[in-house]
């Protein structure tokens, strides 16, 4: 085809001007210095991420990094998730290491370039869409991408919404599949842990042939990979709860001080005649159940957790081409991906009677039969002595329901792709492009629950004259009601367990669909006196569709947990795009000067009509010297969930500032504008103060979701740099480029007490809108719902620096180093909230690079990897009165080393036998328990999903082809 979609990995380096360091092939053959000049006197017109224009030159006006498929194999890289997050470019994602406490999420594998989060990243599978691998999202879960298949990964940072749409705005990660294979390649991999844990298999086979005389060709692979999962108890630092149970000053304790108040056998308070409960518990037991006044021993939550949840996944892809004339080829791209995972959390925690978040609003009545004889005995005596108030209507009760069900809960997930179209050249120079592509993602959850109104029932229990204990509803025990018995470790029994248990599990099925259409077409039609003006001209048009049915008890808030409705919507789009690549000098004082544009309107069904643009500029002195500049103005259009999410109530806690306010007075600073709400001045003015009882503040609620109302996103993006490539070093290449990124009206949600406190202080509509107050002035509804409020601010310095050169005539040596620095990532919330500094905390580092070295002799090749972050805290806003907690929160810099042997016989695809040690010096996490680090992992007690949970781990692998 005359529309070069794919070339050789040097070639997609020196077009990035950064690619990320490979340990290449022995047969792979470095060009001459007369090729590499040829090469640059008659370069291909090739397309590069960032652009739909074939370009007559290897460089790229934006700064593109670029991962081949060498670079993945020196990684001995399953999951590319792995590989593509080592780049400094790339913040934190959803990752095995911080999803376990994900209803649906838990093992998907997302990226998040520049720190600005997934659904501002664009993935595209060779230029085009993947379905979204979250509900009602654009995230895509890369675990569906097979990493066997892939020949590079190019990276553009920056808004680039006008070239590719929506969810562009902190750049693109274009993976860009193999297209032809000759023979069958086997490859098969083991990993374990140093401590033995944690074992990881994978085994995959690819293949392919042409045929019709190399007019046609089929490529299929299809692989399994088995991830076990990591648990908590086996790692030293996350074995125990650990948190500050006894205040700042005792500062960090780990074990059974720390442990969960919710323990197997239960704690259990005296309700009085008011209804209320004291602040610690009356009765508990101790591990042989016997009868202890006070607190029992808590539970160790963590010896239940997941540090990194298993993923088992099964993965086929297949891609046919046919060349149906010279200049007509017919392609299909197809994938389906099967994968399993689960989280692991450990048995539910039930709050029963007046106990903050309570499950079960009844209390256990005090002729329930299971209640011991000693407390029936002190019941007994302060019902009747004289004094009312030491009376005792009930009891509460907290308890971990270790006998009835667990909250893990299991993820099936299948992903269906199929890309199809038409592409070829026409009239001498001009390449069209024209495809379909469907995909749909099916995610089935479910876990164990227990129905509310069962357990009070199965709670509510008497004893027969026979001597019997049933259930005191006859109608429950018509039903099935066995009596539950919570008064100790284990009580409970097989029948009262499986009573209260749903008939069927608590469940989730999510569906996302996606429709894209789209045509281009792109070539020159004119030659100026500078060269041809490049111009790409296309239309598309795509519709995402999600629905996320939970089962009937949890919409009716039966189950244990909130109320959560179905979320069901969907959208369209039509967008007409263009480019244009002009020449202004060449060959003429300079060797290059030229100026590139390109514009996208989009019409979308939910916010009317959005458009992006850029502009560019590229400025080439001298050979091996090239500047660039681009600005962009790009969007992001609220996906699905955001619209869509149907209002959740909540009746979470919400404090009036104006509870107390007198005539006079003016606590917190809200007084004036308290007493300028009529209806509580009127309060006032009758009452003296201003004043909520109990029932008042609770019965405050509010609603939670999305919003249909939302518009989009915008960003203003710059990218200036640099890239050196002098012809006296061949070889040798080092780009350096700025970026700077804004994000104006981000899509957020307002804390609901925030906009109480700032509806009262600033009388802003964007925050008096979710407050509705009754008649007579109180609290009714404060809503949550997402709006238009948050704004980022991002800039820094990228960096890279490569050297590839061979030795004699058989040696190679590979050198790169991808440097990042971080001027500022800064948060604002809303309009009256705080700007945030986010760089230099934990996953934000100011410093991050990668490094590779490697060699190759022969048959052999060995590469050393280094990835450092520089210190960091773990929150920029963290306070503590110990200042030893305080010292704990700053993080020194951490650098890990790879290390891998790799023997090849042929071309690689013969006979490939590597081995390697990743994390070689085996660098432990550090030391962050939550709390009181809100920001660490749940029950990791560090940030899992940045610093290194696993330690040093081995793998070895064999690739065998014919």
């Amino acid at each position: 085809m005359k529309m070069q979609m794919t070339r050789s990995l040097l070639a997609s380096t020196v077009i990035a001007g950064c690619a990320f360091a490979a340990a290449p092939l022995a047969a792979q053959e470095a060009p001459s210095a007369t090729e590499e000049q040829a090469a640059q006197d008659e370069p291909d017109a090739i397309v590069v991420t960032g652009s739909r224009i074939a370009r007559p030159d290897l460089d790229s006006i934006v700064p593109v990094t670029v991962i081949g498929s060498q670079d993945i194999q020196a990684d001995a890289a399953t999951n590319i998730q792995d590989t593509l997050t080592e780049l400094p470019q790339f913040g934190v994602g959803n990752t095995r290491t911080n999803t376990n406490f994900l209803t649906s999420g838990n093992g998907v594998a997302t990226l998040n370039l520049r720190n600005l989060g997934g659904n501002r990243t664009l993935t595209l599978v060779n230029g085009r869409r993947f379905i979204a691998g979250l509900a009602g999202t654009s995230a895509v879960d890369v675990n569906n991408i097979p990493a066997e298949f892939i020949e590079r990964v190019e990276t553009v940072t920056g808004g680039a919404s006008s070239v590719y749409g929506s969810d562009a705005i902190a750049g693109v990660v274009n993976f860009i599949l193999r297209d032809k294979i000759e023979g069958i390649s086997i490859r098969s991999q083991y990993n374990i842990t140093d401590e033995g844990d944690n074992p990881r298999y994978y085994v995959g086979a690819t293949g392919g042939t042409t045929f019709m005389g190399d007019r046609g060709s089929v490529i299929a692979h299809l692989s399994y990979d088995k991830d076990t999962g990591l648990l908590s108890r086996k790692r030293d630092i996350s074995d125990q709860d650990c948190g500050t149970p006894l205040g700042n000053a005792a500062g960090i304790i780990c074990g059974p001080a720390s442990y969960s108040i919710y323990g197997p056998q239960g704690q259990f308070y005296y309700v009085n005649t008011a209804g209320a409960v004291g602040s610690t518990p009356n009765f508990s037991f101790d591990p042989n159940n016997n009868l202890i006044t006070g607190r029992g021993a808590g539970f160790n939550r963590n010896a239940e957790r997941y540090i990194a949840v298993p993923v088992e996944r099964l993965l086929g892809s297949a891609i046919v081409r046919y060349d149906l004339t010279d200049n007509l080829e017919l392609f299909a791209e197809g994938t389906y991906a099967k994968t399993k995972s689960r989280s692991r959390l450990e048995p539910s925690a039930i709050a029963i009677g007046p106990i903050a978040t309570q499950d079960i609003p009844q209390v256990i009545a005090i002729d329930n039969p299971f209640i011991p004889a000693a407390i029936q005995a002190v019941i007994a005596a302060r019902n009747s002595d004289a004094n009312p108030a030491n009376d005792i209507t009930g009891i509460a009760a907290q308890r971990r329901f270790n006998e009835v069900f667990d909250r893990s809960n299991k993820n099936d997930r299948d992903v269906y792709r199929i890309a199809t179209g038409l592409r070829g050249d026409f009239a001498g120079g001009w390449n069209y492009d024209l495809s379909y592509v469907f995909g749909q993602f099916k995610d089935y959850t479910e876990s164990e629950t227990a129905v509310k109104s069962r357990i009070a029932n199965a709670l509510d229990a008497i004893r027969l004259p026979s001597g019997e204990i049933v259930c005191r509803s006859v109608a429950a025990r018509a039903e099935g009601c066995a009596p539950l018995n919570l008064f100790g470790a284990g009580t409970a029994s097989e029948a009262a367990s499986a009573y209260v248990q749903s008939d069927t599990p608590r469940s989730l099925d999510i569906t996302n669909t996606q429709h894209v259409v789209s045509a281009s077409i792109s070539g020159s039609p004119v030659t100026l006196w500078a060269g041809d003006l490049g111009i790409a001209l296309g239309v598309e048009y795509r519709k995402e569709k999600t629905f996320a049915d939970n089962d009937v008890l949890t919409n009716a808030g039966l189950n244990i947990g909130n109320v959560t409705q179905d979320l069901k919507g969907q959208f369209d789009v039509i967008e007409g795009f263009g480019e244009v690549n002009l020449p202004l000098l060449k060959d003429q004082f300079v060797n290059y000067l030229g100026l590139t544009g390109a514009i996208r309107v989009s019409d979308y069904s939910t916010i009317g009509t959005v458009v992006s643009w850029n502009a560019g500029a590229e400025f080439e002195p001298f050979t091996g010297l090239r500047f660039r500049g681009v600005y962009a103005n790009a969007n992001r259009a609220p996906n699905i969930s955001e619209l869509f999410t149907p209002p959740n109530e909540t009746f979470a806690s919400i404090t009036d500032p104006c509870n107390g306010v007198t005539a006079s007075n003016n606590p917190g600073g809200y007084g004036a504008a308290c007493r300028a709400i009529p209806a509580i001045a009127a309060d006032i003015a009758a009452n003296g103060t201003f004043s909520y009882t109990l029932s008042q503040q609770q019965s405050v609620n509010g609603f939670v979701g999305g919003n249909t109302d939302l518009n989009e996103e915008t960003a203003k993006t710059l990218t200036l740099g640099a890239v050196v490539a002098p012809l006296q070093v061949p070889g040798l290449s080092l780009t350096v480029d700025y970026f700077k990124i804004k994000v104006e009206d981000a899509i957020a949600t307002l804390g609901r007490q925030t906009s109480v406190q700032q509806c009262l202080l600033t009388g802003n509509p964007v925050f008096c809108d979710n407050v509705i107050r009754g008649t007579d002035g109180r609290l009714r509804t404060v809503n949550g719902q997402l709006i238009n409020v948050s704004t980022f601010k991002t800039s820094g310095i990228d960096a890279n620096l490569r050297y590839d050169r061979r030795i004699g005539e058989s040696d190679r040596i590979s050198f790169t180093f991808n440097y990042s620095h971080l001027l500022y990532l800064k948060t604002q919330g809303n309009p009256s909230a705080p700007v945030i500094e986010n760089a230099g905390t934990a996953g934000v580092s100011k410093d991050r690079f990668t490094t590779r070295l490697s060699y190759t002799t022969g048959p052999f090749t060995a590469s050393w990897q280094s990835t450092f972050l520089s210190k960091a805290v773990s929150s920029s806003t963290f306070t503590n009165s110990n200042p030893d907690i305080v010292a704990m929160n700053k993080i020194p810099s951490y650098l890990y080393h790879d290390v891998q042997l790799r023997y090849n016989i042929g071309d690689g695809n013969e006979f490939s036998l590597y081995g390697g040690v990743n994390n070689v010096f085996d660098k432990k996490p550090p030391f962050l328990p939550n709390p009181p680090f809100t920001a660490s992992i749940t029950g990791t007690e560090t940030q899992a999903d940045v610093y290194d949970p696993f330690g040093r781990r081995f793998y070895i692998g064999v690739r065998v082809g014919f």
